[in-house]
């Protein structure tokens, strides 16, 4: 063991407590120093504050949507009146009302009409729950 001039084994340990205080004691200031001004910002901020609505906020789906329905629809204004004497007995409008009035699809808008009509004696039921009635006991 090598001796250095001034110290000692008792010196060595007492150095080491009074390190570890001091860095504890540190940690705790440090600590206390940040919790202060997390209250004290928390204290000043205006946590009720107006709620305000945002409109027209947003990435501009809706507009383009609405922009390509209506330049469709403008395109192809007024070309029915042509469209007819070019097509003749292909003309689309025809097809597609002979196709609505066939007889799957009659089944599948009748099969429709049912599922909705269950799903509003559904929504009548379930309303009835929500304002706080029970079902019958049986």
């Amino acid at each position: 063991m090598v001796k250095v001039y001034g110290t000692s084994a008792s010196n060595a340990n007492e150095r080491e407590h009074n390190s570890v205080s001091r860095q504890i004691a540190f940690t705790l200031a440090i600590s206390a120093l940040a919790l202060t001004v997390c209250c004290a910002l928390i204290a000043s901020a205006d946590l009720k504050g107006n709620r305000v609505a945002l409109y027209g906020l947003g990435s501009g789906e809706e507009q383009d949507a609405d922009n390509s329905m209506v330049t469709t629809f403008e395109t192809f204004a007024g070309q029915d009146e042509y469209m007819e004497e070019l097509l003749g007995d292909e003309y689309y409008q025809e097809l597609f009302k002979e196709i609505a009035d066939s007889e799957p699809i009659s089944e599948a808008v009748d099969e429709v009409k049912v599922a909705v009509d269950e799903a509003k004696n559904e929504h009548k039921t379930l309303q009835m729950f929500a304002e706080g009635a029970d079902a019958p006991l049986s």
